[in-house]
C-alpha cells in the first residue's frame, strides 16, 4: 500500500515543477534513480557486484528496455493529459500483462479475465473518446504505451524469474537517462535547472520510484500477485485525489466514469483470481 502511495505522488510533483521540460525531468529523475540503485546494489552484493552485473545485465536488458519505455511514456503522458487520465490508463497494466503473457509465454486467460478486460475496454473508450473528440488524445496514447512497457517488463521477469528486479530497474534508469539526454541535446534545452525543479526531479527518482519499488519488492516476498495488484492500487486512488485537492486538477466526468469502471474491473479480477487460487490449492 505504501509503495502505491509513493508512486501516486508523481503527478503532483510533476505539476509543481515550474520551468523544466519533460525531457529534463525525465533525465534527472532517471539519473537519480540510477545512482540510488548503484548504491543499493553495492551494499547488497559488495565485492561481487561487478560479477553479478556481468551475469545479469544481458538477461535484464529486455525487461529494462520495456521499463524504460514505461518511465519515458509516463512522463510524456503527464505532459499531454491530466493526472487522473494518465493514472487510470496506467492501471490497464494487469490486463495488458495478461494478453502479453498469453501471446509470448502461452499463459491461459480465464473467463473472468476476459470479462474484466472487456469492462476495462469500455472504461478506456469512455475516457479516451472524450479526448479524441476534442482533437487530443496524445497523452492517453503515451499512457497506454507506458502500461504496455510495464507489462513487457513483468512478462520478462516471469520468463527469467531469477533476475534481481533492482538490476532490471537499473538497466531501465540507465537507458532512460541516455535517451532523455539525447533528446535534450536534439532539442537544445540544456541540462541546467533551477534548484526547485532539480530537487523535484531528483526526488521523483529517489523517493517516488526508488523507495516505491523497494517497498513493492519487500511486499512481494510476503503476498500473492493478486494481493500485490490490489494493494498497490493505492496509486490510482491517491494520485488523482492529491492533484484534485492540492492544485485543483479535477478529473472530467468522462474520466471519472471511465476510471471507476477500470478500477472496478481490476478489483473484480483480484477477487475472482483469489477465489480461483483457493480452489486450485484445495484441489
Amino acid at each position: 500500500m505504501l509503495a502505491g502511495i509513493f508512486w501516486s505522488t508523481s503527478g503532483l510533483i510533476y505539476r509543481l515543477i515550474e520551468k523544466a521540460t519533460a525531457w529534463q525531468v525525465l533525465f534527472y529523475r532517471s539519473l537519480a534513480l540510477f545512482v540510488l540503485l548503484i548504491l543499493l546494489l553495492s551494499f547488497r552484493y559488495q565485492r561481487k557486484l561487478f560479477k553479478k552485473l556481468s551475469l545479469s545485465l544481458k538477461k535484464s536488458f529486455i525487461g529494462g528496455f520495456c521499463l524504460g519505455i514505461a518511465f519515458s511514456c509516463y512522463i510524456l503522458a503527464l505532459e499531454y493529459t491530466s493526472v487522473p487520465n494518465a493514472m487510470f490508463i496506467l492501471a490497464l497494466a494487469p490486463f495488458t500483462t495478461a494478453l502479453l503473457g498469453k501471446t509470448i509465454l502461452g499463459e491461459s486467460i480465464l473467463g473472468y479475465m476476459w470479462i474484466c478486460m472487456a469492462l476495462t475496454g469500455i472504461g478506456l473508450g469512455i475516457m479516451a473518446g472524450e479526448e479524441i473528440s476534442l482533437g487530443r488524445g496524445l497523452g492517453e496514447l503515451f499512457a497506454m504505451m507506458a502500461a504496455l512497457g510495464f507489462s513487457g517488463m513483468t512478462v520478462s521477469l516471469r520468463y527469467n524469474h531469477k533476475i534481481d528486479l533492482l538490476i532490471t530497474i537499473l538497466v531501465a534508469s540507465f537507458l532512460t537517462s541516455l535517451f532523455a539526454g539525447v533528446m535534450i541535446m536534439i532539442t537544445g534545452e540544456g541540462i541546467v535547472l533551477n534548484s526547485k525543479d532539480w530537487i523535484y526531479s531528483c526526488g521523483m527518482g529517489i523517493f517516488q520510484i526508488g523507495l516505491g519499488f523497494l517497498l513493492y519488492t519487500k511486499g512481494a516476498q510476503h503476498l500473492q500477485a493478486v494481493e500485490l495488484t490490489l494493494l498497490s492500487l493505492t496509486e490510482v486512488i491517491v494520485g488523482p485525489m492529491l492533484v484534485w485537492v492540492i492544485i485543483d486538477e479535477a478529473p472530467s466526468v468522462n474520466a471519472l466514469i471511465g476510471g471507476i469502471i477500470i478500477f472496478s474491473s481490476i478489483v473484480m479480477m483480484g477477487i475472482w483470481g483469489s477465489k480461483n487460487d483457493k480452489k486450485s490449492t484445495s484441489i
